[in-house]
């Protein structure tokens, strides 16, 4: 009897998977945004008490952090072949495609984390968190068209960031793949012409 009442005590399920936990949370911050999602219903997706939350993570902040590595590595991977060696032209319009497809490919989670999970958030950490990760993606961006033309690499990798911004808001918006893919197009044209291309 006392054994069960101390494994209550403890909190967390024998069972709780940390990985999982982080994949559940990615989820949720993805569908609704940092600041609209809470401690309690972040416990409740995982499936621990907010007690045990803050044991396993940390914060919710810490949390977070977590969520956007976890959504680098899966839905977001395509942002990796920023790093590959290839073509400018071509690996940038083919990253601004794959963001199309990844913010429009779910009924409820649309658009993309890192460039929309923050925005108006009132977390100061949370924001620089994302800042960070975006500053990132930009710099890549920067250095693959350096490797071409690097007397337009920074207003090249402004105009990237700018489209790739534009798509992720116009998934949330409800924009389809279809017309997103026209858009992006036509964007292709402006960083064609910024590349000297044509």
């Amino acid at each position: 009897m006392t054994d069960t009442k101390e494994a209550k005590r403890a909190g967390r399920p024998r069972a709780f998977d940390p990985d999982a936990g982080v994949a559940a949370a990615m989820r949720l911050f993805w569908e609704k945004g940092y600041d609209a999602v809470g401690v309690a219903e972040l416990a409740q997706t995982i499936g621990i008490n907010p007690p045990s939350l803050y044991a396993a993570y940390g914060s919710k902040r810490e949390l977070f952090g977590r969520a956007v590595a976890h959504y680098a590595g899966t839905q977001g991977r395509f942002f990796a072949r920023l790093d590959a060696e290839g073509p400018a032209f071509e690996t940038l319009v083919a990253v601004l495609e794959e963001a199309a497809r990844s913010g429009t490919g779910d009924a409820t989670a649309r658009g993309c984390l890192v460039l929309d999970g923050t925005r108006n958030c009132t977390d100061p950490g949370a924001r620089a968190l994302t800042a960070e990760v975006r500053a990132d993606l930009r710099e890549k961006a920067r250095s693959l068209i350096a490797r071409e033309r690097p007397d337009v690499a920074d207003s090249a990798a402004d105009y990237f960031m700018f489209v790739l911004t534009a798509i992720s808001g116009s998934a949330i918006d409800g924009v389809p793949l279809e017309r997103l893919m026209q858009d992006i197009a036509l964007a292709g044209r402006g960083l064609g012409a910024i590349l000297g291309r044509g």
